[in-house]
């Protein structure tokens, strides 16, 4: 079993394999998102920040090969598992000159893939331990940790638009900063995602200082946060309030 909640990306267009392969890493305890055309993977791989991609190359819209260049373009640092029935020498040395980690040649046994995910997976915790993630992508958001500032990339909307103020219209492109206070705050919450952060979690761990600010102090940081990295600030995805207890990150 995974001894740590993982989160991977399979990007496999044969429904028997990705049906098969989302079961296995389920059940050795890892979180799985799947897509099954080239398109919605690059999606999926640039807005919700896997742990680990396994991508097929022959892959309908737009092949693995693309997929993998526009990742890494994007500046996506993900490892990537190269999983495909080309063994062609020439189509590993692409794959791994455009970025892969690694590359599995199919058929392939199933305790390989997985020792494989596991090894991949150790060694972005320990990148991850000496030098943790400086970007953090939420969407069409990024979050730069160590510049403090977020940039927004406005994406093609699927439904009525919300009405916004003058000074909140967004424009493509569009950069604002975090102050520290900001930058601790999320940053505590990230470390913390899909759980439920109380206000007296948050005191002790952001406000370490010695102050005691009130609780609006922290709902003021929170509404204030909301306001650069969500989407719709009024009814928020990211920064979600957990009544009578305080809140939540989530992606």
């Amino acid at each position: 079993m995974s001894d740590a909640n993982h989160t991977i990306l399979i990007v496999e267009d044969e429904p028997a394999l990705r049906e098969g392969l989302r079961d296995a890493l389920e059940s050795e305890g890892y979180e799985v998102l799947d897509a099954p055309d080239g398109v919605k993977g690059l999606h999926l791989g640039l807005t919700t920040d896997p742990d680990l991609i396994i991508l097929d190359l022959m892959l309908p819209g737009l092949d693995g090969f693309g997929v993998l260049r526009r990742l890494r373009a994007d500046a996506v640092e993900t490892p990537v598992l190269i999983l495909t029935a080309r063994g062609l020498e020439t189509d590993k040395v692409k794959g791994l000159e455009l970025g892969a980690d690694d590359y599995l040649v199919k058929p392939f046994g199933l305790a390989e893939l997985l020792a494989r995910v596991a090894s991949r997976l150790r060694a972005w915790d320990r990148e991850r331990g000496r030098a943790p993630r400086e970007r953090l992508r939420l969407g069409p958001v990024t979050v730069d940790f160590a510049a403090r500032t977020v940039r927004r990339t406005m994406k093609e909307q699927t439904g009525p638009a919300r009405a916004e103020a003058p000074q909140e219209r967004r424009r493509d492109g569009d950069v604002c900063g975090l102050t520290q206070q900001e930058v601790a705050l999320l940053r505590f919450l990230l470390a913390h995602e899909g759980r439920a952060v109380s206000r007296a979690d948050l005191l002790a761990g952001v406000w370490s200082n010695g102050e005691a600010p009130a609780s609006r102090v922290i709902d003021n940081a929170v509404f204030n946060l909301r306001r650069k990295i969500e989407s719709d600030p009024a009814a928020p995805r990211h920064l979600v309030s957990v009544r009578g207890v305080g809140y939540r990150f989530s992606r």
